[in-house]
Parts: structure tokens; C-alpha cells; sequence
């Protein structure tokens, strides 16, 4: 069961601090939902949302996944928002900075709804919304790790989703594409590296892509809409180009989508 009415509604949104996050929390809380946010550094927040109590997290870090679900108490809905992004050539980035990203795009993400799924599952309702990518679908050059923790994540939320229906939990995939977020990614290439024009084409395409993208509204009115829903679909697309982009992933081959991608990046 999820947050219809006379239902409970207690919202955990990670990332809230700014852009998507930021947007679901004070959309939630403006529709009367009582919303946890988290962010690194909670105390030094200079535009907190008014109402909106926020928790430190730090999705890398095991001890304050653990400490927020202790901090955080009973919740309805948890909104996996916060996570990272890269611009990397594959082949020359070190692993390290790999398995980062992991832990705080995938393993982060996994560990906080396993602390808080036993509480859902006891009370007999709750909604997991994983907040994906268009890159779930879509691989884009030179952000390997990050499309690929994004193609897991939607794995993993499809997969959980069939474990906990009989238990009153729904999980449910939330895929935006461009939204103007203002948050830049990691840049990074080795000293000399071969790809590094490459790169830099890509990187300056996607900055152009997510400045002319969606407002961050747009997907918090969509999160409102799978909260309110009665029986939500495993995946949702928002903002941007993204629904006509999976509507046309339908119709389209493999071949095609691999050459539109390189038209579109200038490869």
C-alpha cells in the first residue's frame, strides 16, 4: 500500500539538499507529507526547505547508512535520490574511483533499503522510488560506471519489486532524462590520455543537454503521482526528451540507437 489517502505519510528523500532532491521534499511537504531529508552536511544547508528535518548521510559510508535508519525512525516512503555522476574514459580510469561510485550509486542505495524494508514489510505498507537515469537505457559514452550502476539499480528495483509486492511494498524505477539541476559531474582523465578530446566533446554536450533540460519540478510531480498511485508500474520516465526516448527504444534496433547516440554526442 502507498501513500493514499488515510494512509501514512512519512517521506525519506535523500539527496534533498538541492536540484531533484531538493524539489520532491518541497513539493512533498507543501502536499502535507511529513519529509526527512538527508544531505552531507545538513548543519551548513543555506537553503534548507522550510518543514523539511534534515539527517547527514554520506551513501559511501556503511556507518551513516546504519546511523540514519536509526535517526530517521518509522517511514512510508523512501525516495533514493542522492548519487553521483562521472565523465571517464573507461579504459584508463582507475578502479577505485569505479567501486566510489558504485557505493554511492548502487551499494549506498541498497544498504539504506535494506535497513528500512524490514520496517515496511513488519507494518504491511510501504513505496521504494529509486530515482534512475535515461543512462539505465541509454549507454552514453565516456559515463561507463555511471550507466552502469544505473542499468543495475533498475535490475535490482524490478527484482525486489516482485520479492516485497505480497508484503504491501511497491518499488518503483523513476528515470529522468536532462533536468537542470545545476550539479556538475566528476570530469576526469588521466595525464596524456588518448580519449581526452573525446571526452571533453562529450562533457561540454551533456553540460549543453542538461542546461537546456527540465526544470526539477517536473520529476518531483511525477514522484507525487507514483506516491498517490494505488498500484504504480515498475518504471517511469520524466522530464526532458525521456518519454518519447523510451517510447522510440520500442520501435527502434540496437544499431540504430548505438549511431543516434554517437550523432548526438559528436562521436
Amino acid at each position: 500500500m502507498t501513500a493514499v489517502s488515510g494512509a501514512p505519510r512519512r517521506v525519506l528523500v535523500t539527496g534533498a539538499s538541492k536540484g531533484i532532491g531538493r524539489a520532491i521534499a518541497r513539493l512533498f511537504r507543501t502536499e502535507g507529507f511529513t519529509v526527512l531529508g538527508t544531505s552531507r552536511t545538513p548543519s551548513g544547508l543555506a537553503d534548507a526547505v522550510e518543514g523539511v528535518e534534515y539527517l547527514r548521510l554520506d551513501l559511501r559510508d556503511s556507518a551513516s547508512i546504519d546511523d540514519l535508519v536509526l535517526r530517521a525512525g518509522p517511514v512510508d516512503i523512501l525516495i533514493n535520490n542522492a548519487g553521483e555522476s562521472q565523465v571517464w574514459p573507461a579504459a584508463d580510469t582507475p578502479l577505485d574511483k569505479v567501486r566510489g561510485l558504485f557505493e554511492a550509486n548502487l551499494f549506498g542505495q541498497i544498504r539504506l533499503m535494506q535497513g528500512l524494508l524490514p520496517g515496511m514489510t513488519a507494518r504491511g505498507h510501504g513505496l521504494i522510488i529509486n530515482i534512475g537515469s535515461m543512462t539505465g537505457k541509454f549507454a552514453v559514452p565516456f559515463q561507463s560506471a555511471y550507466t552502469a550502476s544505473k542499468f543495475a539499480l533498475a535490475g535490482y528495483t524490478w527484482s525486489l519489486r516482485n520479492e516485497v509486492r505480497d508484503r504491501g511494498v511497491d518499488v518503483v524505477m523513476l528515470e529522468p532524462g536532462h533536468i537542470r539541476t545545476g550539479i556538475a559531474p566528476d570530469v576526469y582523465a588521466v595525464p596524456g590520455s588518448p580519449f581526452r578530446t573525446k571526452l571533453d566533446i562529450v562533457a561540454a554536450t551533456r553540460a549543453r543537454h542538461v542546461s537546456g533540460g527540465s526544470a526539477p519540478d517536473v520529476v518531483a510531480r511525477k514522484a507525487l503521482k507514483i506516491a498517490r498511485s494505488r498500484r504504480p508500474r515498475p518504471f517511469y520516465a520524466s522530464g526532458g526528451k525521456a518519454p518519447l526516448m523510451v517510447f522510440a527504444r520500442r520501435l527502434f534496433s540496437n544499431r540504430f540507437v548505438e549511431n543516434l547516440i554517437r550523432k548526438i554526442y559528436g562521436l
